[in-house]
């Protein structure tokens, strides 16, 4: 048992590894090549950005046919076989073909599909899992974030050692072609190591069962609950507004050897991310999950807000410590939404369907903040999700007094 459970870890590590790399060059890279390089037009990235991110919906609905329709291992690894595969050529398009602007969309429509697909599996798996063993929660989201992590750092090596020209778009070629390269041995090994894993057997008698210590029930307050953290991070996830325009602009703010410096960083970042993965492990093992994103949200809104009139050196600072924060974020809300998620039927479903919170802000905020570059400053970009974070902490805590009133109703009904 502790080594299919090895193993389970391994393979989580290394289907999140492909992941983090061609998420790397979507986050970071993809938006300074079309925007500084190629200077398309904003307006018609923006169109196309708001079509391409729906994509990300298709989640839930991924979720509940996986709960109702996958029920052999064997199908489980065709799925995730399968898509890793079009994960690595939908890239590949994107290379072929990424002066067109139609074909940038088609390939982020068949990576976020893939991608879907490849994240429902493995979060069908992640649940099982964690109903055998609760300890091992937390254990796979600090393994999914640090192989994110690991792959962000290789990223921003291959820039800087391959990159050496960044105005010239052979280099950025050369650039995309190396990184899509690095990524087909990875795969290789998972198609592999695939077949050693036990999808769906693990756990398999109480796949849909209760958890009897579920400090969740699905009464009126309690649902309640769920959605108002649900829109609050929506809210928290604004700083998306700025995702896309952020490359370019530290680019034209702090000059190619700001960027480069930048980019180098990531070392320093990365080292801030896994720190705020292991710091969010030991506060959720011990705290309400809510009030340590109370604090959190309202702590990355300071910081997001003192990004805006920092010089460079403060801005690495600054960037670190969000880096920090927001990880630790991430770690709290997917800690709270897997104990209700495991509570009862279809629980693929209802956990993707709570992690559609970035989808949702993705599909609202990028092509905002991409076509708000024509008329807005970053700076401007910066200070909207600055107040939507606080409003999203006021969200909240709104929940912490309806945790009191229920509290206080339950022990009434107990007199």
């Amino acid at each position: 048992m502790v080594f299919s459970r090895i193993r389970i870890y391994f393979g989580f590590f290394l289907i999140y590894s492909i992941i983090g790399i061609f998420d790397a060059f979507l986050v970071i890279y993809i938006p300074l090549f079309y925007l500084n390089i190629l200077n398309v037009n904003r307006s018609e990235l923006a169109f196309i950005q708001a079509l391409t991110y729906t994509t990300l919906f298709a989640s839930p609905l991924l979720g509940f046919l996986y709960d109702k329709y996958v029920n052999k291992e064997i199908q489980g690894k065709i799925l995730l076989n399968a898509s890793s595969i079009i994960l690595c050529g939908s890239f590949l398009i994107f290379i072929l073909l990424k002066e067109f602007l139609i074909m940038y969309g088609v390939f982020v429509v068949i990576y976020f599909f893939s991608k879907t697909l490849i994240k429902t599996g493995m979060s069908s798996l992640f649940l099982t899992v964690v109903k055998e063993s609760k300890s091992t929660k937390l254990t796979i989201i600090l393994l999914v974030n640090t192989a994110t992590i690991v792959s962000y750092f290789g990223i921003s090596l291959l820039f800087n050692f391959n990159l050496l020209n960044i105005t010239s778009q052979n280099y950025w070629n050369i650039f995309f072609t190396i990184g899509w390269i690095s990524s087909l041995p990875i795969i290789i090994v998972f198609l592999i190591f695939n077949n050693k894993i036990d999808l769906l057997n693990l756990g398999k008698n109480n796949r849909n069962t209760i958890i009897s210590n579920s400090k969740f029930d699905t009464r009126n307050y309690e649902t309640l609950i769920i959605i108002i953290m649900y829109f609050s991070y929506v809210l928290a996830a604004s700083d998306l507004i700025i995702s896309f325009p952020l490359s370019s602009w530290i680019y034209e703010k702090f000059n190619e050897t700001g960027f480069r410096i930048y980019s180098s960083m990531y070392i320093i970042f990365n080292l801030c991310s896994i720190l705020g993965l292991y710091f969010s492990n030991l506060l959720c093992k011990k705290f309400n999950e809510k009030k340590i994103m109370f604090v959190l949200i309202n702590l990355y809104m300071v910081v997001l807000f003192l990004i805006t009139i920092s010089n460079f050196p403060i801005f690495i600072i600054l960037n670190s410590c969000l880096s920090f924060i927001g990880y630790a974020i991430t770690v709290a809300y997917s800690s709270f939404i897997t104990d209700f998620s495991n509570k009862g039927k279809y629980n693929n479903f209802k956990y993707q369907f709570l992690q559609t919170y970035h989808s949702l802000a993705a599909i609202i905020f990028v092509p905002i903040g991409t076509l708000s570059t024509n008329f807005l400053r970053v700076e401007t970009l910066m200070s909207i999700s600055c107040i939507l974070n606080g409003i999203s902490g006021l969200f909240i805590l709104s929940t912490n007094l309806l945790e009191k009133k229920i509290s206080s109703k339950k022990y009434f009904e107990r007199v």
